[in-house]
């Protein structure tokens, strides 16, 4: 294996096998990153310089946007007290410019890595705020952001919002409607995530028995870090009509239907011929349930039916009958057990 002992920052940018890694596009060079952080911690603070630029370089920005960063850049590079390695950095940043990749870094400056940082520091608080098994509950945060928070979920706000920072911990499914504000980037934490925003709108899922955490953004930007024992181990940002997915140890980013989010806020739940599985999906998805059956009454499930609306036990109660079984609630699982001959 190559010995990456004294790469640089710059070392990193033109390494294609470590943009690769940052944006998440091949399992091989993902794995094989993975592989030389855990191996060489060292790299830890160059590793996070160069991948911000590399994330920020795959977002498109317009060409008057491109100007005023560049020329900001420049005078940057005019300053002639700047150390050396710092003007070098600069020197590969306005290249990147030049070229049409990404430019918003300088206005990301420290402020979003320090956010990150305070927010990885927090115990879990107490919760403000939760929902029962199959309600919604629609909240207005201190600095006007506004929540919606799905059932069996909870919303915790590390004391001091929105007078130093705006961090909040959830336990659940929630979607967030971000009020802007550029000094204090606001973040979701989760057991296994860190969603940092500045003023956009996005869902993020994560339930204790989650299989796969995702975040879904539906407008503005949002970057995404994956915690691992408390740290950041991988990040990504997110365009709107994204997501990005916790998938064992890796974090992936894919896209989805434009009325999919549209669907899950006015709480409609469409089922055509539905086999068991998607009835499954499509109860967890709404209401954070998790619906379980053995193999042979699962083989013999399907449904067809559209709901607006509805309580989990309405939808549950058209599923029993229709399929001549009943469901035990116990806790966020329910059985679905047949009826007796």
């Amino acid at each position: 294996m190559k010995d990456y002992t004294n790469y640089t920052v710059e070392d990193l940018l033109t390494d294609d096998r470590f943009v690769s890694y940052c944006l998440r596009n091949n399992e091989s060079n993902i794995r094989y990153w993975e592989r030389i952080l855990n191996s060489n911690p060292q790299l830890a603070e160059r590793v996070r310089e160069a991948k911000s630029l590399v994330l920020l370089m795959s977002v498109k920005v317009d060409d008057e946007q491109k100007r005023v960063e560049l020329g900001r850049l420049k005078e940057a590079m005019e300053v002639r007290w700047l150390p050396r390695p710092v003007l070098r950095w600069l020197a590969i940043a306005a290249s990147l410019v030049l070229v049409g990749s990404a430019c918003l870094f300088l206005m990301r400056n420290r402020t979003v890595d320090r956010a990150i940082a305070f927010a990885l520091e927090q115990a879990k608080p107490a919760p403000m705020m939760q929902t029962a098994l199959g309600e919604r509950r629609h909240i207005t945060l201190p600095d006007g952001s506004t929540v919606l928070l799905n059932g069996a979920s909870r919303l915790s706000a590390v004391n001091g919002f929105n007078d130093t920072h705006r961090v909040v911990w959830l336990e659940g499914d929630a979607y967030f409607d971000v009020s802007k504000d550029a000094d204090k980037p606001f973040i979701v934490r989760t057991a296994t995530t860190v969603t940092t925003a500045l003023g956009t709108t996005f869902r993020v899922r994560n339930y204790p028995n989650e299989q796969e955490p995702r975040i879904m953004l539906t407008s503005g930007k949002v970057q995404v870090d994956h915690v691992v024992r408390g740290k950041s181990f991988a990040t990504t940002v997110l365009l709107p009509g994204q997501t990005a997915i916790i998938d064992g140890q890796h974090l992936l980013r894919s896209s989805f239907a434009p009325d999919e989010m549209e669907t899950w806020l006015n709480s409609r739940l469409i089922f055509r011929g539905a086999d068991f599985s998607e009835i499954k999906d499509k109860l967890y998805d709404m209401y954070g349930v998790l619906v379980v059956a053995d193999k042979d009454l699962a083989n013999t499930v399907a449904f067809t039916g559209q709901f607006a609306n509805r309580q989990l036990h309405e939808v549950l109660d058209a599923i029993a009958f229709s399929n001549h079984v009943r469901f035990a609630v116990d806790g966020n699982t329910i059985q679905m057990i047949p009826l007796a001959k």
